[in-house]
């Protein structure tokens, strides 16, 4: 069964505004999570990633995770997504 990717963005963009930007404005798909001034960090992803695990029941290793795969939530997604469709086999 294929996750859907829609979802994972939604829960995706809901986490990282609320819980590692804390801003009350959206934050566009194709933002990049990591252009100067945004406040995401290395810390933010690894807190992502826990939220990932927790959330999706998958786990995704720091050193597994290429940053042109999650440089904005809609990339992520789909790499989560991935790894998601990966793990359940």
């Amino acid at each position: 069964m294929t996750p859907d990717v829609d979802a994972v963005q939604r829960a995706l963009h809901d986490h990282i505004v609320k819980e590692i930007l804390l801003r009350k404005a959206p934050l566009a798909p194709d933002e990049d999570l990591f252009a100067g001034g945004s406040g995401f960090d290395s810390m933010s992803l690894t807190r992502v990633l826990v939220f990932i695990e927790q959330r999706f029941g998958v786990k995704i290793p720091d050193e597994e995770v290429d940053l042109d795969e999650v440089s904005t939530v809609e990339r992520m997604a789909r790499f989560v997504a991935g790894r998601i469709a990966a793990a359940r086999g």
